[in-house]
């Protein structure tokens, strides 16, 4: 497994990801780049995989970030911080087929472009999702968050705040989590996916 995965679109130019990823990029780091053809999906929309993706896997944590020391995650976070912000740029649309038009959620409003995902000491991946509705600066400050808290559950794992976090939301012992950013005090908080679907369903409701 690599330490970090890089999700682009498929006809994204290379020397933009070259530039990308050059404030982090080390020897000794392990990341794989993946630029996958546009897939058909039957899935609710906080599932389907973003155009762009950011995954920070556990080895990253475990072993890279030990030798490397955190001066590397402060500029792995600028760096996520970039690529993110290109998620602002492009509104992906979901197509769907003619007799499915009144299954799709026409005001969900994360974005479908970008997500962060990171794997958990136990190996469960967050999804962090970007609302559309906020600025930069709230997708920034959503991926410091997610970063501090992420940073003390390596270091205290089992007894961190995100271990407590996920055993409140995760009632079903699934393996994916969902983090959202709460629009009104920009706080991220955590789902699983009934908990996330009932969200969505109130607040269109």
């Amino acid at each position: 497994m690599p330490d970090i995965i890089l999700k682009y679109p498929s006809e994204f130019p290379d020397q933009i990801i070259e530039d990308d990823i050059k404030v982090f990029k080390s020897e000794k780091l392990d990341m794989k780049i993946i630029k996958p053809e546009p897939e058909i999906y039957a899935a609710l929309e906080w599932i389907i995989p973003t155009s762009f993706g950011v995954y920070l896997m556990k080895p990253y944590f475990d072993a890279f970030l030990k030798e490397a020391g955190k001066d590397h995650y402060i500029l792995l976070k600028k760096g996520i911080k970039n690529i993110v912000s290109k998620g602002k740029q492009f509104d992906t649309k979901i197509l769907t087929a003619t007799a499915s038009t009144k299954k799709q959620d026409k005001k969900y409003n994360q974005s479908l472009t970008v997500s962060l995902e990171v794997q958990t000491k136990d190996e469960i991946i967050i999804k962090l999702l970007f609302n559309k509705s906020l600025n930069k600066t709230d997708w920034n400050n959503a991926i410091d968050q997610l970063g501090d808290i992420l940073m003390e559950h390596y270091t205290n794992f089992p007894n961190d705040s995100l271990s407590s976090k996920i055993s409140e939301v995760n009632k079903f012992d699934k393996k994916r989590i969902y983090c959202v950013i709460n629009a009104k005090n920009k706080k991220i908080e955590f789902y699983d996916d009934n908990d996330l679907f009932e969200l969505v369903k109130n607040k269109n409701g």
